[in-house]
């Protein structure tokens, strides 16, 4: 029983994520139906799987009003809010998400309170590059150098007419080139994670 709850899941995954790979890589319209075919079941299970996760954060947020904890009235906002979207989204379904009442529900409910994160975020940020730019050792001041080139080149300060110059410089090589190196890394990182996945060394599957 054992070997079925590891080999069998592993197997499966294995096959099924070849299968898909293949059918994108040839043109052939059989494999490419089949393959739909899998991408459109994994859409179908990740969404029974969303519809699980609603049912899990209602179980937690009811348990903690029946033992009034102390974030319970938290999650009676929750609760509500929830079920409100919920019904409003069902009834506006042939519309969609352009209906008028659920544009009003993101526009004047959702809308605001990502505008107050975002304000608080600034001020993280604001801590996070203090603390980043603080002289320490002579990487530290590097830094602290670049960033003041491009602030000064971004407020377009007319004592220095080279000062935008440099900043779109820095934008467009150092800065650039270093995106360009964490793109590569996340994208062979992802590569791998497949290659793992398909040959049965990672099995998130399996927990």
């Amino acid at each position: 029983m054992a070997i079925l709850k590891r080999s069998l899941p592993a197997a499966l995954a294995i096959a099924v994520g070849l299968f898909v790979l293949v059918s994108l890589l040839l043109s052939n319209p059989l494999l490419g139906a089949i393959g739909t075919y899998f991408i459109d079941t994994a859409v179908i299970i990740a969404a029974f799987a969303l519809f699980l996760g609603l049912i899990n954060v209602m179980h937690v947020h009811l348990r903690h009003i029946r033992q009034r904890s102390r974030t319970w009235p938290y999650s009676v906002v929750l609760i509500i809010a929830l079920f409100t979207v919920l019904v409003v989204g069902l009834f506006s379904f042939e519309e969609g998400a352009s209906a008028p009442r659920v544009q009003w529900i993101f526009g004047n409910l959702l809308a605001p309170i990502q505008a107050t994160l975002g304000a608080l975020l600034a001020f993280l940020v604001l801590v996070a590059a203090y603390r980043l730019l603080r002289l320490r050792n002579a990487e530290s001041a590097v830094l602290l150098i670049v960033a003041l080139l491009v602030l000064l080149g971004q407020a377009g300060v007319g004592l220095l007419p080279i000062l935008p110059e440099i900043r779109e410089w820095i934008l467009d090589v150092p800065a650039l080139a270093g995106v360009r190196g964490i793109l590569l890394g996340v994208a062979l990182g992802t590569v791998l994670t497949g290659i793992r996945l398909l040959l049965g060394v990672e099995r998130p599957y399996g927990d």
